[in-house]
């Protein structure tokens, strides 16, 4: 396990190895127990939930009932706005009129990268367009 200057190459190579996994070893060991010391200072310190009393859980139950079911109504309310404006925002941008722009569906799609290079890369777009438009 130790280098020295008289070891053939392939001895070394192996010590070499066996240190490296060793190392390896080590470090996967620290991380398991780190992992589990914070799995378990979450079970000691994290938020538990508190006990509702049965009145008012009944009471929050109904609320909850009501603020559904009106959540519902507006989200329609909102969907037609929503379809609305950007059927209005394509027809602006291809330079056409809302009836020539049939919007079949709405759905929000994931963010892959930061809301910020988002930001950056359409005003980037929109300068280039001004500067198309310009010319």
């Amino acid at each position: 396990m130790i280098f020295s200057e008289s070891m053939p190459i392939g001895e070394k190579l192996l010590s070499a190895l066996s240190i490296t996994i060793l190392g390896m070893l080590v470090v996967f060991a620290v991380l398991v127990i780190l992992s589990y010391s914070l799995g378990l200072l979450r079970i000691i310190f994290g938020d538990k939930p508190k006990a509702v009393p049965a009145q008012k859980s009944e009471e929050l139950k109904t609320k909850t009932e009501y603020d559904t079911a009106e959540h519902e109504v507006q989200n329609k309310d909102e969907d037609a706005e929503l379809v609305v404006l950007i059927t209005a925002a394509i027809a602006e941008f291809e330079g056409t009129h809302n009836n020539n722009i049939i919007v079949k569906t709405i759905r929000e799609l994931p963010q892959k990268r930061s809301i910020w290079a988002s930001a950056g890369r359409q005003q980037l777009m929109a300068a280039n367009n001004i500067a198309k438009i310009r010319r």
